[in-house]
């Protein structure tokens, strides 16, 4: 073939390939094209990006509004607006996910670490997930990024939320009227008027109790509110009790009236200037049997108010029962509790209402020192739940005296750990186990390492031996190390009411 020949078929051959390659670049265009209008249609952000961690020039039209740039030529750590912790986080990251084979974890396993949320400027909630991209060798070749706006989503599942949590607090004031009047009451007369004379040691004691009923009964937001004051109180030297109060009286206030609106919906309007009642109010029939003693008729009046106005001390305890399972629910521990039989032991409970409240930090030391996981109980041949046992009893047959007793078959007081705490604290270094033991009712002594939202501070059960005090009553302590505890409350009985 001449020279001529072989230019003009080189030429051919190089016209058919001009042709063919502009034709493919066409087709590619179109699959590109087709590829975005799929990307678009689905209305997320949608991304790609490859080893070197540049962004693909295909993605979605979404990527404008979701992650509020145009993602294409930049870096994945740029378009996630990371800064530069968060960049060598993620690029540490991706270089190990990009080996592949050579990594035990799986890609989903690895991603889980990777930013999960994007930080958009209108404040919408961006979630992100992470799909991996495949060559025909099935080598990782690159990663695609869903962005999706999940800020409906949340929301409704957080309106979900406040409901159930409204549900579940209407049922838990519903439950006991009178113990979520007396909480408002105490709530009113403790921390909402002026502190007066009281100690901060007296008021930081009375928030730690209120704290406890605020959580029973699902007030959160006035739980937390008291958490705060008491970390104020003892954890500020040379501040005042009224200083703290006067700073949140004016929100707990309105936290207190929205509480009173709970109450107005399920009993009415007048429910919170009623006193705690029986067949009527208690105020009623107490100045009732006192007219009947004035009147002379001493043994009538006696058999009234023993038999009418009393009440039996097994119902007073139904609250200490109900916040010791809240407790064991929160805390997702098993608790197995055995109410008081005994049903003839009455007292008048506005006379021991500050001490049957007072139990509540009982019930959670129990939930948080007591109970222990089910496979601790089963090999030290317990049963799987704690068991729990209340009694009520007379201290003996003249009846002056009335005895509580809350015991438990769990962990017990590690008695060196307990002896740790106290030195620590200052305390003498010669006391015998027993002596050692009645120390936990001493203010901030807690065998706890860790001060949480609801324990660990040393104040609960100073609280309840305060309150058994003022009665002029006593509160002690017996346990053995993996055995159990027994709480022990003995109180003069007030025959007839003030």
């Amino acid at each position: 073939m001449t020279t001529a020949a072989q230019l003009k078929l080189a030429l051919r051959n190089l016209d058919i390939s001009s042709q063919e390659a502009i034709e493919a670049n066409q087709q590619m265009e179109q699959l590109n094209a087709s590829l975005a209008a799929v990307l678009d249609s689905l209305g997320q952000a949608i991304l790609f990006f490859d080893k070197s961690f540049i962004c693909s020039n295909i993605f979605s039209k979404a990527c404008a509004t979701l992650l509020e740039c145009s993602p294409g030529g930049r870096h994945i750590a740029d378009v996630l607006r990371l800064d530069k912790e968060e960049r060598d986080q993620l690029v540490s990251l991706l270089d190990i996910v990009f080996l592949g084979s050579s990594t035990i974890f799986s890609f989903e396993d690895l991603m889980k670490h990777a930013p999960r949320r994007f930080q958009h400027s209108k404040e919408l909630s961006i979630a992100l997930d992470y799909r991996p991209m495949h060559s025909h060798s099935g080598k990782l070749s690159g990663i695609l990024v869903i962005a999706q706006d999940v800020t409906r989503d949340e929301q409704s599942r957080e309106e979900i939320r406040q409901k159930e949590a409204r549900i579940i607090r209407m049922l838990r004031i519903a439950k006991d009227k009178m113990a979520f009047t007396q909480y408002l009451r105490r709530m009113e007369s403790e921390l909402l008027s002026p502190a007066g004379d009281r100690t901060a040691d007296d008021i930081a004691r009375k928030i730690h109790t209120l704290k406890g009923l605020s959580k029973f009964f699902h007030m959160e937001v006035v739980a937390n509110i008291l958490h705060e004051m008491e970390s104020v109180l003892q954890g500020q030297q040379g501040v005042s009790p009224e200083e703290v109060l006067s700073t949140c009286r004016e929100t707990l206030a309105e936290l207190m009236e929205e509480a009173k609106g709970y109450g107005r919906e399920i009993w009415g309007a007048n429910f919170e200037i009623q006193e705690e009642v029986l067949t009527v109010p208690v105020s009623y029939a107490t100045e009732f049997g006192k007219d009947l003693r004035a009147q002379g008729a001493q043994g009538i009046a006696y058999r009234y108010f023993q038999q009418i106005v009393a009440q039996p001390v097994r119902d007073l305890l139904i609250p200490f029962e109900t916040q010791l399972s809240y407790f064991a629910e929160m805390a997702d521990k098993e608790v197995q509790i055995i109410p008081p039989e005994n049903g003839n032991v009455r007292v008048f409970a506005v006379v021991y209402k500050e001490l049957l409240e007072s139990l509540v930090h009982i019930a959670r030391n129990i939930v948080d020192h007591a109970a222990q996981p089910r496979e601790v109980r089963e090999e030290a041949g317990k049963s799987p739940a704690l068991n729990v046992r209340i009694d009520v009893a007379y201290e003996n047959e003249f009846k002056h005296k009335l005895l509580i007793t809350i015991m438990d078959d769990g962990a017990g007081v590690d008695i060196g750990k307990l002896r740790e705490k106290v030195e620590a604290a200052g305390g003498p270094k010669d006391l015998d186990n027993d002596a050692l033991l009645q120390k936990i009712f001493e203010p901030r002594i807690s065998t706890r390492d860790v001060v949480t939202a609801t324990s660990g501070r040393g104040i609960g059960l100073d609280a309840v031996k305060a309150a058994a005090e003022r009665l002029g009553g006593t509160i002690r302590v017996d346990s053995e190390f993996g055995q159990g505890t027994i709480f022990t409350i003995c109180l003069p009985v007030i025959w007839e009411p003030a």
